[in-house]
């Protein structure tokens, strides 16, 4: 079969490789979309810590399961699925108190090279081989491409859980790349009264106007002005979706007191920020984190399933397989691409 092989930082290839097959609790899944994320971006530049080469990246698929291995019950060859991508060992402290998502062992399909007795291949393949207990079924209305959107679909549902957003309140997401778009339209149909996004990409900034948002900002010099013309005494919930730290920094100036911050965005992990710790006392503000998922990627689906969202208006670009180099190249540019997906069969 085909797959994108990372063979060391810089350098890949779209080449043949030997067909896996499923071990016991797994499945071989045929892959028929998967979306380019930043992370796989970071893993071809070499940035990305604890990666492991050479690896076949990919974490936000979806497909139809071909063969499945020994003592797998619940699925058959035919099913439709998504991948949750995240596994947590289930046995450390953490996963035994529900913390699942601060495994002390966690992984990630795509991230690290397959190795003796684990399997870690991602979705830009024809074929993969997953955990059983990761799949996610897809309802006949959800599509294949809206499929490969439910890994970071449930990152959202877990950062509205995280920010615990209550009827009335008024919202603020920095960021405009499809997580922060869909972090403001779910932040509205949840009941926040105001929800406006700010962000530099203007025609992204047009497409958050399509999704319920009440106003957008550009991150221009009149941005100060015109977030404070919005809301003069700050924001109950401010979102930071961009994972820069001099974002991080900014969210302090627009956040309301007693308000929260929500750090949702990834800012790589030799990056500081500066605030105040006087301003977060005296102020009352709440500094929450949120990192992938606790069992909320069946509620992504349920999402989609129910059409209370949709996503495949955020895909901009679709490519083949073996176009992969121009899928990335494409998403390195957020000005002209929302996302960027592979298509198996395109």
């Amino acid at each position: 079969m085909e797959a994108v092989v990372i063979e060391k930082p810089k350098f890949f290839q779209v080449k043949e490789v030997p067909d896996p097959r499923p071990g016991e609790g797994e499945v071989l899944l045929e892959v028929k979309a998967c979306c380019v994320c930043g992370t796989d971006i970071h893993l071809l530049d070499g940035d990305f810590k604890g990666a492991f080469y050479p690896l076949i990246p990919g974490h936000e698929f979806s497909g139809v399961v071909k063969e499945v291995g020994p003592k797998v019950s619940h699925v058959k060859p035919g099913d439709r699925a998504a991948v949750e991508p995240f596994m947590a060992c289930g046995y450390c402290y953490f996963c035994k108190t529900g913390k699942t998502n601060q495994c002390l062992h966690g992984l990630v399909i795509g991230h690290s090279a397959s190795r003796e007795g684990l399997r870690l291949d991602g979705g830009f393949a024809e074929r993969v081989v997953v955990p059983s207990k990761n799949l996610i079924p897809l309802a006949e209305n959800v599509s294949y491409e809206a499929g490969s959107f439910i890994a970071n679909l449930g990152t959202i549902v877990h950062a509205l859980r995280r920010a615990e957003l209550q009827p009335g309140m008024d919202v603020l997401v920095f960021g405009t790349g499809a997580n922060g778009l869909i972090l403001a339209e779910l932040s509205k149909k949840a009941g926040a009264a105001k929800v406006v996004v700010t962000g530099r990409t203007k025609s992204r900034l047009e497409v958050a106007e399509k999704m319920a948002v009440d106003e957008t900002v550009v991150a221009d010099e009149n941005q100060d002005r015109e977030l404070k013309r919005i809301a003069p005494f700050g924001f109950d919930v401010v979102f930071e979706a961009t994972g820069s730290s001099q974002i991080v920094e900014r969210t302090f100036q627009y956040v309301k007191r007693g308000g929260k911050i929500v750090l949702y965005g990834l800012v790589p992990a030799q990056a500081f920020s500066n605030f105040n710790p006087f301003d977060v006392c005296r102020k009352e503000l709440q500094i929450v984190g949120s990192f992938s998922s606790v069992n909320t990627c069946i509620i992504a689906h349920e999402l989609l399933a129910s059409g209370l969202i949709q996503v495949e208006h955020l895909i901009s670009h679709r490519f083949a397989l073996k176009e992969w180099a121009a899928a990335v190249e494409t998403a390195r540019n957020p000005s002209k691409c929302m996302r960027s997906i592979v298509l198996m069969n395109r």
